[in-house]
């Protein structure tokens, strides 16, 4: 019974990862979010020259920079997605995928920021220019430290078969089904708020929570196929840097960044210790990459 439920999700999850990945999915994507931005400078005008109320939905749009925060916004909707499909092939890769997401996330908050200044002008644009630095920065540097993990980060395989590896990304391949699913209800409920309250608010913080107790699931998941320390704390490891993103997340200006940026330092050392004290070791079923090609779609 298990193994048909798992067989079922794989089909349906790789036929929506093939629609997602294809040219023509990504031109609709550009065409929806350029409509988009062009469609809330329309508004803005029609408020700006008094054709619509500024109250209500409209009130946002009253502010022309809203519509870079928005559109912003959208194109990190379609990060979390491409992130969601990272998953199955690899946790090392949908951890830093998190932190690549983080660092938009600053950079939205860079955009928000400039969504706050009415005039170009005046004392009124200390403190906004001030928080846009401050995540601009923040942003820059863990894009850095991403960079330096993709060099320094190593795969392994865990399973012993190539059957106990099939099954391996079967499971993960439905908890991304679960987590795609997940996310469509999430933003369908933030999209609901706006139309009904006027309230614009993105639940990030609520996606990063789930995945949290997705990746606890993988690592519960992962005992069937290796309980040694090495895979144990690795993969602990990498749950904790999603908590610190998490909270990062939902903290007060400057307290963010400062948890963002740490949590990142603690990534490239987890990565950086490993390969120093495992990656010399190569035991038989913690093969690396760089002797033993397997292919991706195996990689942890």
């Amino acid at each position: 019974m298990v193994d048909k439920i798992l067989i079922f999700s794989e089909k349906l999850y790789l036929r929506i990862k093939n629609i997602w990945e294809t040219e023509q999915m990504h031109r609709i994507i550009s065409n929806f979010l350029v409509s988009v931005f062009l469609l809330s400078l329309i508004l803005y005008f029609l408020i700006h020259h008094h054709f619509l109320p500024e109250k209500g939905l409209f009130k946002k749009f009253a502010n022309p920079f809203f519509s870079i925060e928005i559109s912003f916004t959208l194109l990190l909707l379609t990060e979390i997605i491409s992130m969601i499909f990272v998953l199955p092939k690899s946790v090392a890769k949908s951890v830093t995928k998190q932190f690549e997401l983080l660092s938009l996330i600053f950079l939205r908050h860079g955009f928000q920021e400039f969504s706050n200044v009415h005039s170009l002008v005046g004392h009124e644009m200390v403190k906004p220019v001030q928080h846009m630095f401050v995540y601009g920065a923040s942003s820059l540097f863990i894009y850095f430290i991403i960079g330096i993990v993709y060099k320094k980060q190593r795969h392994i395989i865990i399973c012993r078969t190539d059957r106990a590896q099939r099954n391996f990304v079967r499971f993960k391949r439905g908890i991304s089904l679960l987590l795609l699913i997940a996310f469509i209800f999430i933003v369908l409920s933030d999209f609901k708020d706006l139309l009904l309250y006027s309230i614009y608010v993105t639940s990030f913080h609520t996606f990063f929570t789930i995945l949290i107790f997705s990746d606890i699931l993988v690592l519960l998941i992962t005992i069937r196929y290796a309980v040694d320390y090495r895979t144990m704390y690795r993969y602990s490891a990498f749950i904790l840097a999603t908590i610190f993103i998490r909270i990062a997340l939902t903290s007060h200006p400057y307290y963010d960044v400062i948890i963002g940026s740490l949590a990142a330092l603690y990534l490239l050392f987890l990565v950086l210790t490993y390969n120093y004290f495992e990656g010399a070791k190569k035991p038989k079923h913690h093969s690396i990459i760089a002797q033993n090609k397997v292919p991706e779609k195996y990689l942890k």
